[in-house]
């Protein structure tokens, strides 16, 4: 006897199992490939189903998380702009050109963060 119809039921378990490992395994690539396309998507669908208090107070952290992050590095880029500086050499004056036009685009877009910052810190206290 080879084990009929308990072999058939260990087959129909580890097919099971197989299906499940699969099925998860396709979940976690479809997340990673959804992460590979970065967060704005993800920003965008919690910006439009964010409803409750917290949810916005999320955001709003997230937000003040991104200034500052872009505010630390408009200073780095400042700082580089000042290590080219004292050279009359062409590519030295456009890197710091270069780093400092990179600075205060930095600096624009953190305060569009502080502002929509603002906006669900206040959405928070509702």
């Amino acid at each position: 006897m080879s084990g009929g119809p308990r072999r058939k039921t260990k087959e129909k378990g580890s097919m099971y199992v197989f299906r499940a490992v699969a099925f998860a395994l396709v979940l976690a690539l479809s997340g990673s490939a959804a992460l590979a396309a970065g967060e704005h998507g993800l920003e965008e669908v919690l910006i439009e189903s964010a409803s409750t208090p917290a949810q916005h107070q999320a955001l709003a952290t997230h937000f003040h998380a991104k200034a500052a992050a872009a505010r630390e590095e408009a200073e780095r880029h400042r700082s580089m702009a000042k290590s080219y500086g004292g050279t009359k050499l062409v590519v030295a004056e456009a890197q710091r050109k270069h780093c400092t036009d990179l600075a205060q685009s930095l600096d624009a877009q953190a305060k569009l963060y502080d502002e929509l910052a603002a906006g669900h810190d206040a959405e928070a206290k509702k």
